[in-house]
């Protein structure tokens, strides 16, 4: 576990080292103050958090590819990953310290973003635990974005052709449903259970279902484990 938590640190310090870290977070916060504004601020008894929250995790799919693009891109195009090989850790350590590395930038990122939530709890009066909800199902969808933008890393030395595998990934388990809609019978249901966008909307209702929590872990976990095999498959 000190091995993990020390590459961790790592990829969370390295963020910091290039200014695309620092301009990612600001054009998100501008971002989601823009439809803060909009949707609470100029019609201010009339928004929900919920909408503030389900812009939120839509504007996060897309920042979240140039989060992870790098995470073993870069590693392969200058060559180390070979020396993460070759060093006295496992490619699991390897992939569970840079994925919470992400995850420890994000939550970075989370923190700014509290500062809308709590306005609307300070000044709007919201129900709590919908709130508490909301707030639950973004950090779900945002982990598992992470986790498949990490997972897209993996496959290609290009940063570029790593987001957009990783975009392209995150939205077709966001819009899943609208395709499975047009699949009758047991496939259809299947394809549609695989929707993050089903399984998120809960949380907007103030919902925290058993269920929704374990398919986002699930997700999660899945392309967790698929990077680590890719990378053990590439390491023989």
């Amino acid at each position: 576990m000190s091995k993990v938590w020390a590459i961790a640190k790592r990829e969370f310090k390295n963020y910091f080292v290039s200014p695309v870290a620092y301009i990612l977070i600001v054009m998100f916060v501008l971002i989601v103050g823009l439809f803060f504004n909009f949707l609470y601020v100029t019609r201010f008894s009339y928004a929900q958090l919920d909408s503030i929250v389900y812009n939120m995790t839509n504007i996060f799919m897309f920042f979240s590819p140039m989060l992870t693009m790098k995470l073993f891109s870069e590693e392969k195009k200058l060559g180390t990953i070979e020396l993460l090989y070759t060093s006295p850790v496992t490619v699991t350590e390897v992939v569970l310290g840079k994925y919470l590395g992400s995850i420890l930038f994000f939550g970075v990122v989370f923190g700014i973003m509290l500062q809308f939530p709590a306005f609307v709890l300070i000044y709007g009066k919201p129900d709590f635990w919908p709130m508490v909800s909301c707030l639950l199902g973004f950090v779900l969808a945002a982990c598992t974005y992470l986790a498949i933008g990490m997972f897209a890393s993996s496959l290609t030395e290009s940063q570029m052709g790593s987001a957009m595998i990783g975009f392209a990934l995150v939205i077709f388990f966001w819009i899943v449903s609208i395709i499975s809609d047009n699949i009758a019978g047991p496939a259809g249901n299947w394809l549609g259970n695989l929707s993050m966008s089903k399984h998120f909307i809960d949380f907007l209702k103030g919902i925290v279902d058993a269920g929704n929590v374990f398919f986002f872990v699930a997700l999660s976990s899945l392309f967790v484990f698929l990077t680590i095999r890719r990378l053990e498959w590439k390491r023989w």
